[in-house]
């Protein structure tokens, strides 16, 4: 092989080299911001077990206590906290002026590929709409929206039946009533939900609920999927007050 040639492949694999450490040192730098805005914004997120709950009454055994007004203090715009025991749920929710912002940017405001969990900004902030869109990236790395796919199994519904939403006014319980495949156009992008589209997604459901729907407020999370061009998994529950 002439040097030329040798040396020219040479500087191409080195260059190749250079750009994925680049890549992932980029990647693994974000994730690490990331991770450390979500854990100030957890110091004022206190998750208790409630030793007193018997077999028999069991399905609210966390008790989630979040501090709002000390969250503020971090962003002004966060409407509410998702948990979920045993699971990477556990985030603030922000709303901003639209549906971009957040895409790509931490609570501070720092351009983050992992963004933020967020509502749609159509949405009124206090979770009074029949239907509240919550979004959140399907990173690799199992941040943020991620391990909402799981739901296409029925092994991990069973385990998860329900999520917990704090806002400052009120606590909810999701009842999770649906996982479904859906375009990034669809009608369950909406405000409000029928009572057939809500149908149909059980009828579709990748898990069998336990719980029936009883017409109250939904919730429909939603991230990416990868079975066809701009798909979008979501899991829709019916918001229940808990104490």
């Amino acid at each position: 092989m002439k040097k030329g040639l040798y040396y020219g492949i040479l500087a191409i694999l080195i260059a190749i080299f250079l750009f994925s450490a680049y890549q992932i040192g980029s990647y693994m730098l974000e994730k690490y911001r990331s991770d450390k805005m979500m854990e100030s914004a957890s110091k004022f997120v206190t998750v208790e077990q409630d030793k007193n709950e018997s077999e028999e009454s069991a399905g609210d055994p966390e008790r989630v206590e979040v501090n709002f007004d000390e969250l503020r203090k971090l962003n002004s715009d966060i409407v509410g906290w998702i948990y979920c025991a045993n699971t990477k749920f556990n985030y603030p929710i922000v709303q901003g002026q639209d549906n971009e912002y957040y895409l790509y940017r931490l609570l501070d405001g720092t351009w983050n590929y992992n963004g933020t969990i967020f509502m749609d900004y159509r949405n009124s902030a206090d979770f009074s709409d029949g239907n509240t869109m919550i979004y959140g990236h399907h990173m690799k790395s199992g941040a943020m929206f991620a391990e909402l796919t799981e739901y296409k199994k029925q092994s991990f519904y069973e385990e998860h039946p329900y999520i917990y939403i704090m806002t400052e006014d009120q606590n909810y319980r999701m009842d999770l009533l649906a996982g479904c495949i859906v375009d990034s156009v669809s009608d369950i992008y909406s405000t409000d939900l029928s009572d057939e589209m809500i149908q149909s997604c059980m009828a579709t459901s990748t898990f069998t609920p336990k719980v029936s729907y009883h017409g109250g407020k939904i919730v429909t999370l939603s991230t990416c999927t990868y079975e066809y061009k701009d798909a979008r998994y979501v899991v829709m529950g019916e918001l229940v007050p808990v104490e």
